[in-house]
């Protein structure tokens, strides 16, 4: 892809062709028309995580919907943020958003992203617990508890407290913090959330966290689901835990 670009937005895929790709399609046309309304030069990055279905085919379908778009295909499954590492480090834009494939957080929400990203900021964050984020269709309730409670414990453990979610699917990064932080991180699969938030407050970033309209759309399969997801996500966050205690990270001083 060209140099110049102002946006890239990083989308990691897998399994979301099929009956599922109607979600895609839709995310993907409104970024198209959301940047040439705001006359931004932009790309698309889609990383498909070893998907077993048509995902890759499906997603090189929907370029004509966008300026540029590129579809990384890894045949082998090696999580959420081994996907998103990859692409925000394939990217080229000045800033990089990441969002989720089914849209939870429209594109829309950039918004109140813009501001800050004018003002030259490096990290900006949605948030779905700010008082003025709103909450269109909520997760079950036992998934919006486990959520709070895990949040209340990554502030805890990893230095990140006043950051009132940290796990919103939907955040723009710098070219400058991207290069920075990415090639640091380990995580492979959900906590990398978190262990970028980590390393950016080590490394002195200022994050700002902007609210957001966030709607449980169900439809992504790339991410913690069920108890299952939660365990693996508690385990990663132990495991960042552990590396900052025993200076893994060595570039972060």
């Amino acid at each position: 892809m060209g140099e110049n670009v102002y946006l890239s937005v990083i989308i990691p895929a897998y399994n979301e062709g099929g009956r599922k790709g109607e979600e895609l399609r839709k995310n993907i046309e409104a970024i198209g028309k959301y940047a040439k309304n705001k006359n931004w030069t932009y790309e698309v990055v889609i990383v498909s995580d070893g998907s077993k279905d048509n995902t890759v085919e499906f997603s090189k379908n929907l370029a004509p919907l966008v300026d540029k778009l590129e579809v990384i295909d890894r045949v082998e499954n090696r999580g959420k943020w081994y996907s998103v590492r990859e692409g925000f480090l394939k990217a080229n834009g000045d800033f990089r958003l990441l969002t989720d494939a089914d849209g939870a957080t429209a594109v829309s929400n950039l918004d109140g992203f813009i501001k800050s990203m004018e003002k030259g900021e490096d990290i900006i964050i949605g948030s779905r617990d700010l008082s003025e984020s709103k909450i269109k269709k909520h997760q079950p309730k036992w998934k919006e508890l486990v959520g709070d409670a895990g949040n209340y414990l990554i502030q805890f453990m990893l230095g990140l407290r006043g950051i009132k979610d940290t796990q919103c699917g939907f955040k723009v990064l710098s070219k400058k913090a991207t290069l920075n932080i990415v090639p640091l991180m380990q995580v492979d699969r959900w906590g990398g959330d978190f262990e970028m938030l980590m390393l950016a407050r080590k490394m002195k970033y200022k994050i700002v966290e902007v609210p957001v309209v966030w709607e449980d759309a169900g439809q992504s399969l790339v991410g913690a689901s069920g108890l299952g997801g939660y365990s693996s996500t508690l385990k990663e966050l132990f495991q960042v835990k552990w590396r900052m205690m025993t200076g893994k990270y060595k570039s972060v001083k």
